[in-house]
């Protein structure tokens, strides 16, 4: 009888008994693991050239600041601060599309300037500022003195002359990313593809990200 019963029931409804409750775990799980722990995201321009390349898609550290309720934007508990040099992923400062991926360079409370293609933090050069520049291009050269207003950072591209960042947005006053709107820190390199032409960048294949 039981035999008979399953039979009858047709394909999907047997397929929904034997894999749904499966399936639906499965999704819940992935939704709470993006929504707490990881974040999958690429990089569709060369603004952080060249330590990221556009087509690379990225896996994003989302617990390495804060534990946070899922779905929520709820603080569980602090796990660490944002450094000088994390290559981070934010909520985009336009207020529309997809979120940004750029280095930090300010901390909460610090003074930034750039004098030429030198930047400085506090009055002091930084020696290691990751920027690569266009010969004879003047593009964001001369910013500042900007202050790093509490719980927010200055955020800048490896590739200073090709990068919409802090020294652009909030019509030249300096622009500053809030604590809460970091995704977390871009950890490394799944896969890449290149474009043109169409390839896989065997080289970017679980490529840490510095």
């Amino acid at each position: 009888m039981k035999q008979q019963e399953e039979q009858s029931q047709g394909p999907l409804r047997r397929f929904i008994r034997g894999w749904g409750g499966a399936l639906l775990w499965a999704l819940v799980i992935s939704a709470v693991l993006r929504a707490g722990v990881v974040q999958a995201s690429w990089v569709p321009s060369g603004s952080m050239e060249p330590t990221l390349l556009p087509g690379d898609h990225m896996l994003v550290n989302k617990l390495c600041y804060d534990l946070k309720l899922p779905f929520t934007e709820v603080v569980l508990l602090p796990l660490g601060e944002p450094k000088r040099g994390d290559v981070v992923v934010f909520t985009n400062p336009t207020g529309h599309g997809s979120d940004f991926v750029k280095r930090i360079v300010g901390l909460p409370g610090e003074t930034i300037e750039m004098r030429g293609k030198t930047l400085y933090v506090n009055g002091r050069m930084l020696e290691h500022d990751w920027g690569r520049y266009t010969p004879r291009s003047h593009q964001g050269d001369h910013f500042g003195p900007f202050k790093v207003p509490p719980k927010s950072y200055f955020m800048m591209g490896d590739n200073r002359d090709n990068s919409f960042d802090s020294r652009f947005w909030n019509r030249g006053r300096g622009g500053f990313v809030p604590r809460n709107e970091i995704v977390g820190r871009a950890e490394v390199v799944l896969w890449s593809w290149k474009t043109f032409p169409v390839s896989l960048r065997l080289d970017r294949l679980a490529h840490l990200i510095d």
